[in-house]
């Protein structure tokens, strides 16, 4: 972000994963707080925050078999606040 700001020309910024997706990553209630203490709505996060959204299909969609968490460095634990 500061390099695209520095830059004396337009810039396009490609992130990975936007900002809601740390929303799977949190408690609910952890989530809420976040958002009240940022003054954030998902409506803004998701609708208002980019200019575009590029929606990838993951490579393990019908390989599922091949994409699982045996992979020690895999440790995550999803919640979902839908």
């Amino acid at each position: 972000m500061e390099l695209a700001l520095l830059a004396k020309q337009e810039a396009v910024i490609l992130t990975d994963r936007g900002l809601m997706d740390g929303c799977a990553y949190m408690k609910p209630e952890c989530w809420q707080t976040l958002m009240d203490e940022k003054g954030w709505s998902e409506v803004t996060l998701r609708d208002r925050r980019y200019d575009g959204v590029i929606h990838l299909v993951t490579a393990a969609n019908g390989a599922a078999e091949f994409y699982n968490l045996g992979n020690v460095a895999r440790y995550e634990v999803i919640y979902s606040v839908f």
